[in-house]
């Protein structure tokens, strides 16, 4: 773990848990519970739906998204209890239901979470305190020192964990190729993976890359990435189909659909980086089939279980911006394999079922 990821998580959460319009934010909601529960004659759905909302948008402004992968996984760990940022507003927005008419419970819920609150920014402060006096300030010189350039940091966990040291040959060439391929297209020096950490099989390679190669990364990774929601949109519709006694075929047609849009945002996302950087020394219709190529092995890896983290030396914001897509791509590749999983079980059901008819 790196101290700067956990240093980054403990600040935010000492600042989130003192913040003021946060816990009154918790203490508004809790109370119109409260009023709600002892009144059940009255109708109330419409003010606790105006206190929620209003604590939603507050916990969804102040969620982290822009950290890297390692950070905001770290932050998601220690927020198990979901009193802050995006995991506590999708909390409410799956537990606190203005039709629901148990509002002693949802008050007590509210209650316990305002406790905790309380109790971790207490915890916090004498934590920080304590870490001060322990930990060596030259770590963090180090740690910034690391930090200072722009680099690509990836993640192999999930389905992607390297069992052998072939599984890490065959990683590497890779992710060598894919990096290769967005140095070509900047006309810089090609990208060296070096291995950054390794617990229980999950490895963390980085790269040292240069603001070329690292603006044209960016981008097309924020790309290729666009197409995640519509995917999911469709695994979704694929799972509904299941339900209704309709052909599989239109499935399969679905199915043909993914394929098409997986190919059409990574030629064009390559079209428009190679138009963009586009010199003398570049076979344009090559390295747009060598930059459509390596987007796809990019998204395939996110949607295996793997991870990977921006950081720019010279544009920071855009970065931010990167790695929100990031992690927001990384939760609908967690809900697309479930979907997936149920896809596949609800389809052999069906074959069964078909098969025991005839």
């Amino acid at each position: 773990m790196q101290i700067t990821a956990l240093i980054q998580v403990i600040h935010y959460l000492k600042e989130k848990s003192e913040d003021p319009a946060l816990l009154e934010g918790y203490k508004k909601l809790a109370d119109v519970l409260g009023e709600a529960s002892g009144k059940p004659e009255e109708d109330f759905s419409t003010t606790i739906g105006k206190e929620k909302d209003l604590l939603q948008k507050l916990l969804w402004e102040s969620d982290p998204s822009e950290w890297g992968y390692a950070s905001y996984c770290l932050f998601e760990k220690i927020n198990k209890n979901h009193l802050f940022g995006k995991p506590a507003a999708d909390w409410l927005g799956q537990n606190i239901k203005p039709a629901n008419k148990d509002y002693r419970k949802s008050e007590t819920e509210i209650n316990k979470k305002i406790k905790l609150i309380s109790k971790l920014s207490d915890s916090l402060g004498k934590f920080t305190q304590l870490f001060d006096q322990v930990i060596p300030a030259d770590i963090f010189t180090a740690e910034e020192e690391n930090t200072s350039n722009s680099n690509v940091i990836l993640y192999f966990e999930g389905g992607l964990k390297v069992k052998n040291i072939d599984d890490l040959e065959r990683y590497s060439r890779l992710w060598d190729n894919i990096l290769a391929s967005f140095s070509k297209l900047a006309t810089e020096e090609s990208l060296t993976l070096n291995i950054v950490n390794v617990e229980k099989g999950n490895i963390v390679l980085g790269a040292v890359a240069p603001d070329k190669t690292m603006n044209a990364i960016m981008a097309g990774i924020t790309g290729t990435l666009s197409s995640f929601p519509l995917l999911l949109r469709v695994r979704k519709i694929q799972n509904e189909m299941t339900h209704i006694p309709l052909n599989n075929n239109l499935i399969d047609v679905l199915e043909g659909e993914t394929e098409v849009l997986i190919n059409h945002t990574a030629f064009n996302v390559a079209q428009k980086l190679t138009f963009e950087y586009l010199n003398e020394n570049i076979d344009s219709e090559e390295m747009i089939r060598i930059l459509s190529r390596s987007l796809k092995q990019i998204q395939s890896f996110i949607e295996k279980g793997g991870r990977i983290e921006v950081k720019s030396s010279n544009a920071a914001a855009a970065a931010g911006e990167v790695n929100k897509t990031l992690n927001e791509s990384f939760a609908i590749a967690v809900e697309i394999e479930s979907l997936l999983k149920s896809l596949a079980e609800e389809l052999a059901k069906k074959e069964t079922v078909e098969v025991e008819g005839e």
